[in-house]
């Protein structure tokens, strides 16, 4: 496995924080693998932009690496650090980078997903979005193409303003600028650009809404986007991959129980990238 850590604000001069990108790609063997380029997921975790998710990160990339995905994790920008365009530029310089070193990396450089978790769903859904933005590149001294986004995998994603939208999140990334909360309310800014879609949540998520998911999946709908979805029924919101894997020994048994139809989630991902992507 190529596993190593870069920081992007070395390589992209205009980012003004820390933004930490790490490696989860497999590697390439004469005996059995040579040549070989893979797909690659870009994780981005949750935390509402107050803070980025561990249970979100490396337990996930991993998931994806395990089954011969190229995977990286990216610790962006959040709060009291958060100046607009930040942290949507990181990720964008992250898709940059990815692909600019798609070779020692072994990656398809036209397979590149994002699979954001919570506030991570909607930087991810953003940059999806807004993938072909040229004021994004200019402000990176980037071609436009290094931005795109080739899919879209959603866990439980904050998207709408709305009055059911996830308060914190909104004023975290927009500092209460109503002009911002607007241009990202995403179920308000989908094309038929936006990138094949794969999206899971919980009915009964009682920190991020399920109509979050539901108003997406009706932009996507009316744009003729690729589209696959999963509403589980079973607990709140946050679940990362839904077994003891992310979960303390607090977790009782029988919760964890409860989740286990949820735990399919990440293999229905795996199919969607390998398949469809």
């Amino acid at each position: 496995m190529i596993h190593e850590t870069i920081n992007l604000k070395n390589i992209y001069k205009t980012l003004k924080n820390d933004v930490f990108l790490t490696s989860f790609c497999p590697e390439n063997y004469n005996e059995f693998s040579i040549n070989k380029k893979r797909k690659c997921v870009l994780v981005i975790p949750g935390g509402g932009y107050a803070f980025v998710s561990e249970r979100e990160s490396e337990p996930v990339a991993l998931r994806f690496a395990g089954n011969n995905i190229a995977a990286f994790t990216i610790k962006y920008s959040v709060v009291p650090n958060i100046t607009y365009p930040l942290p949507f530029v990181e990720v964008f310089a992250a898709l940059s980078y990815i692909r600019r070193n798609a070779e020692h990396y072994h990656i398809d450089k036209d397979a590149i997903s994002l699979c954001g978790f919570s506030a991570g769903g909607h930087l991810a859904a953003s940059c999806s979005a807004y993938h072909e933005d040229e004021s994004f590149a200019k402000y990176l001294n980037i071609n436009l193409d290094e931005m795109k986004v080739n899919g879209c995998i959603l866990g439980y994603p904050v998207i709408s303003s709305n009055s059911y939208r996830h308060q914190g999140t909104f004023e975290n990334f927009s500092n209460n600028d109503q002009s911002l909360m607007e241009k990202f309310s995403i179920e308000k800014h989908v094309s038929p650009s936006f990138p094949k879609t794969f999206i899971w949540h919980t009915t009964f998520d009682n920190c991020v809404s399920v109509k979050n998911s539901l108003c997406l999946a009706k932009a996507l709908a009316d744009n003729h986007v690729f589209m696959e979805m999963h509403i589980y029924p079973m607990h709140d919101h946050g679940q990362s991959l839904a077994d003891d894997s992310v979960y303390n020994d607090a977790m009782s048994k029988q919760i964890l129980q409860e989740m286990k139809y949820n735990t399919q989630w990440i293999d229905n991902a795996i199919h969607f990238v390998k398949e469809y992507i």
